[in-house]
This record gives C-alpha cells, structure tokens and sequence, in this order.
C-alpha cells in the first residue's frame, strides 16, 4: 500500500532550498519516491500556519518514507533544511474513510 509524505516548509535561505530541491530528487529515487506536487502555490482555508511551498511525494509504503527519512542517503541532504527551514511533515497511508 504506497504512503505519502506530506511536507510543509518555510525556507529562510532561498540558496539553501535550491540546493535541497535538486538533492532531495536524488535521494528519493533508490527508495521509490517520487513527487506527485511540489512547490505548490498554498492557500489556507483554516488554521494559521501558511507554509512557503508544500510538497506531495508518493512512496511504495509508510515503511519506504521511513527508511528514506532515515537513510545515509537523504542525511546530508536532511542537515540542509534542518538548518535552513521550518517544517512539518506527515507520513499518510493510503486507505479508504
């Protein structure tokens, strides 16, 4: 069942998320990801946060967004927008209501 990571961001250094978004495409590929939306205008309907760019990436599982979230991999890339952004990320199943 593929999972979803749902990531909200604030950058504050616009040199710092250039650099992420061209390694973080190449981190996800040896874990099945893949982006569905990034970089998206937002618009909030309710709540008060209002992130700068919100992106949609689609894994084979909940696991694969874990062992990429975690992986050698993704951790210098990981170091990058832990110092240079704010964040909120979920990790989503696929399932039905």
């Amino acid at each position: 069942m593929p999972g979803y990571l749902i990531a909200c961001v604030t950058w504050h250094d616009a040199k710092a998320a250039e650099t992420y978004g061209k390694l973080a495409i190449e981190s996800l590929r040896p874990f099945g990801g893949k982006y569905l939306m990034r970089g998206a205008p937002v618009t909030v309907l309710e709540g008060q946060d209002t992130p700068q760019r919100l992106a949609i990436i689609e894994f084979p599982s909940a696991d694969a967004v874990r062992e990429w979230h975690e992986s050698t991999e993704y951790a210098p890339v990981r170091a990058i927008r832990l110092e240079k952004a704010t964040t909120h990320w979920i990790v989503v199943m696929e399932g039905v209501a």
